[in-house]
């Protein structure tokens, strides 16, 4: 089997390195990540969105939280949210939390009939 692969890449002559590259990259194309969506279970995005809550909700002027965790970013309901520097502190503890930058995440004022719902 060795020595097909050796006469083969003789053959291939000034393109083996190429074929070799392009042999490598499809490996790498088809090598699974664990990085996606689909393979982190629900139960751990709902954990660390409830554990971001629950830090939210600790600091002065937020009151209550909600925050909805994507690979693309964050977005954050809260009820200070009126207030620029409760928004600025939301933003600054979800970024050191999450590593996402300030442009991925996203603060809203919430809705006063959400309280009496729930």
């Amino acid at each position: 089997m060795a020595d097909g692969a050796r006469a083969l890449l003789e053959r291939a002559g000034r393109w083996r390195y190429v074929l070799l590259v392009a042999a490598a990259g499809l490996l790498l194309l088809l090598w699974p990540s664990g990085g996606g969506a689909s393979d982190t279970g629900g139960g751990e995005r709902d954990a660390e969105e409830a554990r971001l809550c629950s830090l939210l909700e600790a600091m002065e002027g937020v009151g209550r939280a909600e925050v909805v965790l994507s690979d693309k970013g964050a977005a954050v309901v809260c009820q200070g949210a009126d207030s620029v520097s409760v928004r600025l502190n939301v933003t600054e503890a979800m970024r050191c939390y999450t590593g996402l930058g300030a442009d991925r995440i996203v603060i809203f004022k919430m809705n006063e009939s959400w309280r009496e719902r729930s």
